[in-house]
């Protein structure tokens, strides 16, 4: 199977679902991620934020920010060359380009599954940037023990985020 990395604008935390406004095509991949995840397929996913050394070592990631700069990523890699810059991939274009039976997603669309992080449905939330769920529906994040509060700051990760 074809291996695939993606290349992302910083974010708050690893997933970009932060905050009181979750961008639904965040969502949307992390959901397809997570889902490829459990049928033993691995997708790298990389932020400026949380691993900028990988865009350094990458060299077509270098090539790429030197010619566009990060307001053009995401940046889709397969097998090393990239296929898509400014946007994520469909569904379909994810099957296609890493080989893998598209019903895989279609199934788990139909089941509703939507979640971005943890192994079920029932140990996850709406937004969490690690593999703890959110403590409550308050919280807008769920970086470490300590739920963000409502009126504070759209992140907990570590408190510095902005």
């Amino acid at each position: 199977m074809k291996h695939m990395e993606i290349f992302e604008q910083a974010m708050c935390c690893p997933t970009g679902l932060c905050g009181p406004s979750i961008d639904p095509e965040l969502l949307r991949v992390s959901t397809v991620l997570d889902t490829l995840k459990q049928h033993g397929i691995d997708v790298g996913r990389y932020n400026l934020t949380s691993a900028p050394l990988k865009f350094v070592q990458t060299k077509a990631v270098t090539d790429f920010l030197q010619h566009h700069g990060p307001e053009d990523l995401p940046l889709i890699l397969v097998d090393g060359a990239v296929q898509f810059a400014g946007r994520y991939p469909t569904n379909d274009e994810f099957a296609n380009l890493i080989g893998f039976d598209p019903a895989i997603l279609e199934a788990a669309q139909a089941a509703g599954e939507s979640f971005c992080c943890g192994d079920s449905a029932e140990e996850t939330s709406s937004c969490c940037c690690s593999d703890a769920p959110a403590e409550s529906e308050a919280s807008s994040c769920c970086c470490g023990d300590a739920p963000a509060e409502p009126e504070s700051s759209s992140c907990c990760c570590g408190g510095d985020c902005k």
